[in-house]
């Protein structure tokens, strides 16, 4: 599966076997998942919020959150967009394999409407599409000329990041594959990526999109993220972190998101995400760049997330992304306050950008 390049670096870079680090196991051990439920808890008391939980179908405690954030008119904005909203999946074209502007024309052909996007190279979104072939069943899929996603907002994060050819990267949470193949085509599929994922099914399914898109440099694990510091000494160049969470972005694919998690539920999201984070700061050189993202725009999961990092360590700064289209990182929430430099975080708004809500933070290991 490896190039004769990429698995010189490899051999030279991997060091797979338990390493010491007390200091790492002292730190997740002083993240209790009471104190942060004390932190982010949040009792509904306005009246419209039970009006419009029980109008659109989510818990009250989100409703409250959304009215805190945006104000009442902007919240229905909100809700009604995950309502209404228009799914529109976009592609990223495997520009090793193909030239992009044939494979636009090959789907054209089959009758798909494609349009640039015009803040990703190489990405196209899907407008209309025929009855038949679907986007994922086409013979040009199959030969690996694309990776298809739900939304572009999938497309941000290894943006940001920007993984440099002959680099060495980490996708701590990788399946089901779309931002590993994306990190492996910035980088010209030279260097090396570590693709890690806690669930064996879904390394399956990351697996196969690398095979069937032709991508060499990478190595695949099945390994607990949290636990990776204490296994792997290698240290990355870039590490993207994209932390298991709510989906609170997506209810408009996933309606059963609006009440499947409770606010206890959250504080136990919430602190997995930090300790995701500090194991990949930990996995980062010095001077790495290292993403945090989520599909949820809860504030709990993200500038909550970053806060508490901050505060846990010194060794690590939020930098500006490299572009920003969208919205900034919120400055407080309720009775939280975020750390200032959250403002240069990116929050996707279902309502604002059409788009499935994200939050994408960059970061810079001192």
């Amino acid at each position: 599966m490896l190039h004769d390049e990429a698995y010189k670096v490899r051999a030279k870079a991997m060091s797979y076997e338990p390493a010491s680090d007390t200091q790492f196991d002292k730190l997740l051990s002083s993240i209790s998942v009471n104190e942060i439920l004390k932190d982010i808890y949040i009792e509904p008391s306005s009246p419209d919020a039970f009006t419009l939980a029980k109008r659109y179908g989510y818990r009250p405690y989100i409703i409250e959150r959304y009215l805190h954030i945006l104000g009442y008119d902007e919240t229905l904005e909100l809700l009604k967009s995950f309502e209404e909203f228009k799914k529109r999946p976009a592609i990223l074209c495997n520009y090793i394999r193909i030239e992009c502007r044939y494979l636009k024309q090959r789907l054209a052909d089959l009758g798909f409407t494609i349009e640039d996007i015009t803040w990703c190279p190489h990405c196209f979104m899907v407008s209309s599409a025929p009855q038949a072939p679907t986007i994922g069943s086409t013979h040009e899929y199959l030969k690996g000329y694309y990776y298809v996603y739900r939304d572009a907002s999938s497309l941000i994060p290894p943006l940001i990041l920007n993984p440099q050819l002959g680099s060495i990267a980490l996708d701590l949470c990788a399946a089901p594959g779309g931002k590993s193949v994306h990190m492996l085509l910035l980088m010209s599929d030279q260097g090396l990526l570590v693709a890690n994922d806690i669930s064996t099914r879904r390394v399956v399914s990351l697996l196969s999109h690398f095979i069937r898109m032709g991508l060499h440099s990478y190595v695949v694990l099945n390994e607990d993220g949290i636990e990776l510091p204490k296994k792997l000494k290698t240290k990355f160049d870039y590490v993207l972190v994209d932390a298991p969470c709510s989906a609170e972005g997506g209810i408009m694919f996933d309606p059963s998101r609006k009440t499947k998690t409770s606010i206890k539920d959250l504080a136990y999201l919430v602190e997995r995400e930090i300790k995701l984070l500090l194991a990949g700061i930990e996995l980062a050189k010095e001077g790495g760049r290292i993403v945090y993202t989520t599909c949820s725009i809860a504030p709990e999961e993200n500038e909550y997330v970053i806060t508490k990092v901050l505060q846990l360590i010194d060794y690590i700064k939020v930098e500006p992304p490299l572009f920003n289209y969208w919205s900034n990182g919120i400055q407080s929430f309720h009775r939280l306050e975020f750390e200032p430099s959250t403002k240069n975080c990116i929050r996707v708004w279902p309502h604002k950008h059409s788009m499935e809500g994200y939050f994408i933070c960059s970061l810079r290991k001192l």
